[in-house]
């Protein structure tokens, strides 16, 4: 995210292991409110399954909110004041992120019960992430270009996402008695975080700018669609996370035992960023974006389907349907991000377009299971039907999306 630097900014980068302590210790914190709070909702505040798709889509739309005003907002900020450092706006975040964790074990405490505060928390919470990532990523990537820009990008990527595997065990225990606790535990990270920022530059130092060898031809096209498979990602990942939940309640699993199994996901995700970072041999392959698409839905319709295998059966095919689904996701995301920085800036939307997009997957994924869920609530499908209905649903936009960047890509073949 671009902003106006004061006349005092740095151009030295931040060290890269300030920048991936302040993004693991956040992640585990954002990556509970943002995928791990349905089990909080679940298990501690009695959330059914349609609450838990209404708060995940209130997550959605407030994302994109955060996402499209972050930069005009600090650099109005920062206009008001020349004093006011990217850094400093990042210790202020960290400290309204952390009095929101305090707002449900408050209210408890103050007799205010119910979800409320939950509803509340979430919807003010999640338009910060909006700007805290950006902002990161700034700091992550000043200063640096090319070959070292890259490593760093993709170790970053293996550090949040190995955070929100901690985050997920993490909460495991506590998710049933002490809701209210484990977010006040996630607002006190966030005070952890304002520590580490003494070890940031005032301002993301300038980004390099780096002689590109051309790229070849092929990769354009693989960006055109990397780019629509990576909110088409987040659709189905935002249409999953609020409905496992209640599907493994379904198949008796133990309530300490959801996030558990819900990391399942998470776990092979980090794996594939390590060996897609290190192995470098599907540069320039088209097997990647129908292998990450393939993976990633087929996982998905196993994990969505898995409740009408049967209890025990049907936990071991959610596992593997978990793993293919993570490990789609993880191809998707690299590849995306690894096709921006090689075509270049010119031919990349700007990150808060990105955001923006990723905002919209968020939210257009629980609008799936919503649907579903109403047509359930007509009387047009029994509620047996509700995993086949959410998995034709996303299968359809899926579709859709999958022939469009076939057309775009074929255009830009002829145009070459």
């Amino acid at each position: 995210m671009a902003t106006p630097a004061p006349a005092y900014s740095l151009a030295r980068p931040t060290p890269l292991w300030a920048v991936f302590v302040f993004t693991f210790i956040n992640s585990v914190g954002t990556g509970l409110v943002t995928n791990g709070i349905f089990y909080l909702t679940q298990s501690g505040y009695g959330f059914s399954r349609t609450a838990n798709l209404l708060l995940a889509l209130a997550l959605g739309a407030t994302y994109i909110l955060g996402a499209g005003a972050a930069g005009p907002v600090v650099r109005w900020l920062q206009r008001r004041s020349s004093r006011l450092s990217s850094r400093a706006v990042l210790a202020c975040l960290m400290a309204l992120m952390f009095l929101l964790c305090l707002l449900p074990a408050a209210s408890a405490h103050l007799g205010v019960t119910g979800a409320a505060p939950v509803w509340i928390m979430v919807s003010l919470y999640s338009p910060l992430t909006g700007v805290l990532w950006p902002m990161t990523e700034s700091f992550l990537s000043g200063g640096r270009s090319g070959r070292s820009l890259r490593s760093a990008v993709g170790a970053w990527n293996i550090v949040w996402s190995g955070a929100i595997i901690v985050a997920y065990w993490g909460m495991a225990a506590f998710v049933t008695d002490h809701p209210a606790e484990v977010i006040v535990g996630l607002g006190l990270l966030h005070l952890v975080c304002a520590a580490v920022l003494a070890a940031f530059a005032p301002e993301p130092a300038p980004h390099v700018a780096e002689h590109h060898e051309p790229h070849p031809p092929v990769y354009t096209r693989l960006l055109v669609v990397f780019r629509m498979l990576l909110p088409l990602s987040y659709v189905v990942s935002s249409a999953l996370g609020p409905i496992l939940p209640e599907m493994m309640r379904t198949m008796g699993v133990g309530q300490a035992w959801r996030p558990v199994l819900g990391s399942m996901w998470l776990v092979p995700r980090t794996i594939s960023f390590a060996v897609l970072q290190r192995w470098q041999g599907w540069h320039g392959s088209w097997v990647m974006p129908v292998a990450g698409a393939a993976l990633m839905l087929g996982g998905f319709g196993a994990t969505v389907l898995s409740p009408l295998v049967g209890d025990g059966t049907g936990v071991g095919v959610m596992v593997i349907g978990l793993a293919l689904f993570g490990t789609g996701m993880a191809t998707i995301y690299s590849a995306a991000l690894y096709y921006a920085m090689e075509v270049g800036q010119a031919e990349v939307d700007a990150g808060g377009t990105h955001e923006a997009l990723i905002g919209v997957g968020y939210t257009i994924g629980p609008l799936c299971g919503l649907a579903a869920t109403g047509a359930i609530a007509s009387g047009v499908l029994a509620d047996r039907w509700f995993q086949v209905a959410v998995l034709s649903i996303v299968g359809v936009l899926a579709g859709i999306v999958a022939a469009y960047a076939a057309r775009r890509a074929l255009r830009e073949v002829a145009a070459s």
